[in-house]
């Protein structure tokens, strides 16, 4: 509800609020932005319950899954092809999250969850390429009704929960609000600008800082099985990198020699 409220003030600052009503009126745009805001959701809701009773690793975990899921889709839907090189790095990202699983030792649902309702949420952004602040603006418009209903429902079964908030936990909330809504304009503004397979692989930036926060903060365990993945990753993330500003720097001097 708060992201709502900060989005509603970018959308006002940029002069993009009366954009919105256009992509409004063509309903095939609507219904995969329904879906949107259904994957980005339910991905937010199993995020804060994941964090809520103290599965960090579970939720790093899950965007360690987003990437290869980026990957598969890239190259089902989006037609995305590889490099020998690429392929390798993507091969040694698998063998981490391999790794992750055997460390966890059992069947992580919340991350399997979290991956795919993320991973099919950037494939839709990927395939509209529109404004990013509007689309990701009406995706929060179609939440809020069942926010609030939400909201409402457990105010009228526990007014504690809502109206003793101290001031403290309330600026909290609103803070919240921006936290959530500007990284979701990023990540929208990212699809639309560069191939969605580099999208993933750059994600796994997002588990690492996670996984430090849950040893260095939460105090979790940090086996052998999460430095050995932590390698793979890594070494396929430098892989894959080298190899792309290679491809970009012979296409633009391909692209200058041409001119």
């Amino acid at each position: 509800m708060w992201s709502l409220f900060f989005l509603v003030i970018f959308l006002f600052l940029t002069r993009k609020l009366s954009g919105i009503l256009l992509l409004v009126k063509k309903p095939q745009i609507i219904l995969l932005l329904v879906c949107a805001s259904l994957m980005i959701g339910i991905n937010q809701f199993g995020f804060i319950y994941s964090i809520s009773v103290r599965q960090v690793i579970q939720a790093s975990f899950a965007y360690y899954i987003f990437p290869l899921i980026a990957v598969f889709l890239g190259f089902i839907f989006l037609k995305e092809r590889f490099s020998y090189t690429q392929m390798v790095s993507i091969s040694l990202a698998f063998l981490a999250v391999i790794f992750l699983a055997i460390g966890l030792g059992t069947i992580p649902y919340i991350s399997l969850l979290l991956g795919v309702t993320f991973g099919i949420y950037g494939l839709i952004k990927t395939y509209l390429r529109l404004d990013p602040l509007q689309t990701v603006s009406i995706e929060i418009i179609l939440l809020f009704p069942i926010a609030l209903g939400y909201l409402t429902l457990i105010t009228i079964s526990s007014p504690e929960i809502v109206f003793d908030v101290s001031r403290l936990d309330f600026l909290m909330f609103i803070l919240s609000g921006l936290i959530t809504a500007f990284p979701l304009f990023l990540f929208s503004l990212s699809t639309s600008g560069l191939n969605y397979s580099t999208v993933g692989i750059v994600n796994y930036v997002n588990p690492t800082i996670q996984f430090i926060v849950a040893v260095v903060i939460f105090l979790e365990p940090f086996t052998v099985v999460h430095g050995t993945s932590f390698c793979l990753i890594w070494v396929g993330l430098f892989l894959y990198s080298l190899d792309s500003i290679k491809a970009d720097f012979l296409k633009s001097k391909i692209s200058s020699s041409t001119d």
